[in-house]
């Protein structure tokens, strides 16, 4: 049993994990909302009062659009270490770091100077964190496109805290404008926004549709900035200033604040059309009631400052009787690699052992030099008996990290193998570990480690991994490299070291071991290869340019033959490129473990990275026809990386671990596309039986295939730009060199789980979110649909059946979509409901729908759902429209540059003449019920071009266009009503 692999990886990797911090509401105020600072920013002290200012205004702002209920009391702004200490700057030895709500930081180059929120999960679920940027703040010109900032602030945190989503159009599918009752409306909500439609590129009045009349394809909502009548919502132009509130959909809810649940955007899309408030309610902020508060109550937040210190661990060691032999060895090469790899240089290091009692090995030592690494390693345990008391080692690891009058806080990683069996126990250290801060990470040895430390380190703030002890696994030390990973991530830190690979081998006299691995041009400083062994090996590094013998760089090798670690150095930078290296052995056979690191060769670069997490690290009772998932962002520096390879091994109890693919294609759990997040769902028949698993999520790069955005995109949960429209925009990409990444997501723990017979198929397929309209045709009555495939099992495999749903109420497709027709096989043209696709490949289907019963200017409403070969059917779809319109809407404009006055009089009046005359037969042969028309109304003599009025050339008035063309005569605009526009 060689283990060594999954030590080394917990102790390097870079993980962060989406859960719930210390974040509280009490009596309606939120305290302890974390702010963290990138140390890359300088320091300026006019930047943290101006986010005083911004924040405070928006504890005001936040208290008004939550009906007088929530505000922030508390902030605390967590101060680079790298900044000059000041007296009003506390210790941040309780702030648990890696959990920030808000991260200040340079700008993502795929946002820009947008805030935003990283969002990853189903509507309801919390976001990563808010960005903002140092600009964002001190510039004013770059604040004011988003307009004022306490509310964009509150925007974000509605993304953030209770995972809705933006109401204006922003992804693909999305729509600016919609057909219903006849009319076209842009996309908004609520309805009472008024503003005109321009095309975003000349800023003229809109074209629209011969035969629909659709705006055309540049066609933009533009609202009216100054008196707006609207005030909802916030999730849609948080920008205008009447905007305050968010919008619902209460039956108690007033007019105004209705929630527009026709239109197509991602709240909609993603919330199955539920208002935010609907949302909102559901959350624990709301849902016991949280009552109104007196409109006077003062909603200033406090600030508090804490500043990072240079971190301070400790490492506890489980040295009882259940530790002998091959554990103790195994636990000695994880933690021998973690000193010589993963801690940093300035950091300070402990050691304590525990057993029936508990002794100090190594008191803190600040590591200064290779040497004080060496000299920890040396002060290793070597033995291993007696009964199991990690309170001992606990409160002995307390004694460490506080013995020289060192400020509160610091770390302890604690493994362990077994059951607590010797007091003092756990639960009489928690209280201390609390009071002073001190963040526990627990790795547990195998089944039996007792489960108390899981709970133990959710308390404190800290994570918990599980290690099987199989051979094959790396997690020991994938681990406890997390631990050192997360906290940097949490500091900002981008000189953190980086995982690039770990595996396990069997090399023999006969037959060496080779492999391969890429250093990439983000990283390459301090890059080392470490190897633990259980018979002596030796090992050859060749990189593009120089290979490196331990003859030849003998300076470079460190071997340590009483805890069986070779580490092999490469000075300087290493080459970018492809790296081997060879192993060999004189002896019968040797079990080796291989782990290679390195830091990013510039702390002002954006270094590719990999974070992964599960949502759920609490003990989960199994339930058959419940899904959980494992999640992976890639990033460079903040910006989405596409088009990756990523693969979690989950590691199970008593079986062989299991190989899930991650993708980040909207599909399933992966909620957007493109966002650089990558998810899959952990099923019900990937688990195997009560206990720990653990989750190794590694990553691939490939020239040629994966990419980094660097442009604008439509991707993130961000605030709209005043000057913007909402549409999506396209991304912009370039190309990424070969590179490997490897993380530990972390352990849950399984119980419940029946015999494997007893476990049925109950898992649908997953809600098809992108169904979509590519184009129809009025004449024929021919639409092309396309959606992406789901799987049988969420979106794994294949579904055996689609059902599309019809119908031109719009409200019984959404609540009672059962009871709506079907698209027969009769109608489909081209495609298949029978034979669906692969989960993630487009699929498409052309349909007629002269046979649907259909009518004149009215609108289809259509939604799909899947179904399984058990009969398991996946929640109903978007739903999309198509609108049918005999009536002539309006002729097309199509005028390339100005013509001179002569030519006007000459050309135009007789063509506009032919115009109303062609204009007349083809209303009287389309419309079955003729109109009195003037055709003056049309002619517009100084343009030679043919408009219809409802084709609005306003600034102060509320757009929407009426698709059964009824035609008006010229008025005053302000004779409109409003319920007519």
């Amino acid at each position: 049993m060689f283990p060594l692999k999954s030590l080394l990886l917990f102790l390097c990797t870079a993980m962060f994990i989406s859960i719930e911090s210390k974040l509280k509401l009490i009596n309606n105020g939120y305290e302890g909302v974390i702010i963290a600072i990138n140390p890359s920013i300088a320091e300026n002290h006019v930047l943290l009062k101006r986010l005083e200012i911004f924040l405070t205004a928006a504890s005001k702002t936040l208290f008004r659009a939550t009906k007088n209920r929530i505000y922030f009391r508390e902030f605390i702004i967590v101060i680079p270490e790298n900044w000059k200490p000041r007296q009003r700057y506390e210790n941040a030895f309780d702030v648990e770091l890696d959990r920030a709500q808000i991260i200040l930081d340079r700008a993502n180059p795929a946002y820009g100077h947008a805030p935003y929120v990283k969002q990853f999960a189903e509507c309801g679920s919390p976001g990563l964190y808010i960005h903002l940027t140092p600009d964002y703040i001190l510039d004013d010109a770059v604040i004011q496109k988003w307009g004022k900032p306490e509310k964009t602030l509150v925007h974000e945190w509605a993304h953030l805290r209770w995972g809705v989503f933006d109401e204006y159009p922003i992804d693909a599918q999305d729509e600016a404008f919609y057909r219903y009752a006849g009319l076209w409306q842009p996309t908004r909500c609520s309805t009472d926004v008024e503003g005109s439609i321009l095309n975003e590129d000349t800023s003229q009045p809109c074209e629209f549709d011969f035969f629909s009349g659709k705006p055309e394809k540049n066609c933009r909502f533009f609202p009216r900035m100054a008196a707006n009548k609207a005030v909802a919502s916030l999730m849609f132009m948080q920008y205008l200033d009447s905007i305050e509130e968010f919008c619902d959909n209460s039956v108690s809810s007033p007019k105004h604040l209705k929630h527009n649940f026709l239109a197509p955007n991602r709240q909609n899309r993603l919330c199955q059309y539920k208002s935010t408030w609907e949302v909102m309610r559901k959350h624990s902020d709301f849902a016991k009631g949280t009552k109104a508060l007196p409109e006077n109550t003062d909603t200033r937040p406090y600030f508090r400052y804490v500043q990072a210190h240079p971190r301070k661990r400790v490492l506890v060691l489980d040295t009882s009787g259940s530790m002998t032999g091959t554990s103790l060895s195994v636990l000695k090469q994880a933690a021998s690699n973690y000193i010589l790899s993963c801690i940093e240089t300035g950091s300070k290091l402990g050691i304590v052992q525990f057993s029936t009692n508990a002794s100090t090995l190594s008191h803190l030592t600040e590591i200064k030099s290779e040497k004080d690494r060496f000299d920890l390693i040396d002060s290793l345990p070597t033995q291993a008996d007696g009964k199991t008391s990690i309170g001992a080692g606990l409160k002995k690891g307390v004694e460490v990290l506080t013995k020289y009058g060192d400020a509160p806080g610091g770390s302890i990683i604690l493994i362990t193998d077994g059951k607590e069996n010797e007091g003092p126990y756990l639960k009489d250290l928690r209280p201390a570990l609390l009071r002073r801060g001190i963040v526990v990470h627990a790795l547990a040895y195998g089944q039996r480690a007792e489960q108390g430390i899981a709970e133990l380190s959710q308390d404190t703030g800290g994570r918990t991994f599980f290690y099987s002890g199989r051979q094959n696994s790396t997690a020991l030390i994938d681990g406890l490299a997390a631990t050192v990973a997360a906290e940097n991530t949490a500091l900002l830190k981008s000189s953190a070291p980086i995982s690039i690979l770990t595996d396990v081998g069997i090399v023999s006299s006969n037959n060496a071991y080779n492999g391969t691995f890429y250093v990439d041009s983000t990283i390459g400083v301090e890059t080392s290869l470490t190897f633990s062994f259980t018979e002596l090996i030796e090992v050859s590094v060749k990189g593009p340019k120089v290979v490196y013998t331990a003859d030849r760089f003998q300076k470079n090798f460190y071997l340590d033959k009483s805890s069986k670690v070779l580490r092999v150095s490469i000075p300087g930078e290493a080459d970018v490129g492809q790296w081997t290296y060879l192993v060999s052995t004189s002896s019968v056979q040797s079990m080796i473990t291989i782990s290679i690191q390195s830091r990013p060769r510039d702390q002002n670069i954006d270094v590719l990275q990999v974070n992964s997490w599960i949502p759920q690290q609490e003990e989960i009772d199994f339930n058959p026809s419940k899904k959980f998932a494992v999640y992976a962002e890639i990033v460079k520096g903040k910006a989405p990386v596409l088009n990756a390879s990523v693969m979690a091994t989950v590691e199970r109890p008593q079986k062989s671990p299991i190989d899930i693919y991650l993708y980040d294609n909207g599909v399933g759990t992966d909620i957007i596309k493109d966002d650089g997040v990558y998810a899959a769902s952990i099923m019900p028949s990937d688990l195997l039986g009560d206990g720990r698993y653990n989750i190794k999520v590694k990553v691939v790069g490939q020239a040629g295939e994966t990419s980094v955005i660097v442009g604008a995109t439509g991707s993130s949960s961000r605030a709209l730009e005043a000057q913007g429209s909402g549409q999506y925009l396209s991304t912009e990409t370039e190309a990424v060199e070969n590179f490997q990444r490897v993380t530990s997501a972390g352990e849950f723990r399984l119980r419940g789980f029946p015999p494997l017979e007893a476990v049925n198929d109950k898992m649908p397929p997953s809600r098809i979110t992108d169904l979509r309209v590519i184009s129809f045709n009025l004449e024929t009555s021919v639409a092309i649909l396309q959606w992406t495939a789901v799987g049988g099992d969420m979106e794994r495999g294949k579904a055996s059946q689609y059902f599309i749903h019809m119908s031109n109420d719009f409200e019984k497709l959404l609540t009672d979509y059962k009871s709506t027709s079907l698209l027969q096989n009769k109608h489909i043209i081209r495609g298949s409901l029978n034979s669906p696709k692969a989960s993630g490949t487009v699929e498409e289907l052309i349909v007629t729908l002269n046979e649907t019963a259909i009518k004149d200017n009215f609108t289809l409403f259509m939604n799909i759902h899947a179904m399984d070969e058990n009969g398991n059917k996946g929640d109903a779809s978007n739903i999309i429209s198509i609108s049918f319109a005999n009536e002539t809407a309006v002729l097309r404009r199509n005028v390339e540059k100005p013509l001179s006055p002569m030519i006007y009089l000459a050309v135009c009046l007789p063509l506009a003449l032919v115009g109303i005359i062609i204009l007349i037969v083809a209303i009287s042969l389309m419309v079955s019920r003729a109109k009195k028309s003037k055709s003056e109304d049309f002619e517009q003599a100084e343009q030679c071009t043919t408009h219809s009025v409802h084709s609005l050339d306003i600034e102060n008035m509320n757009y929407m266009f009426d698709g059964e063309y009824r035609k008006r005569l010229p008025e005053e605009m302000d004779t409109w009503s409003r319920g007519s526009i």
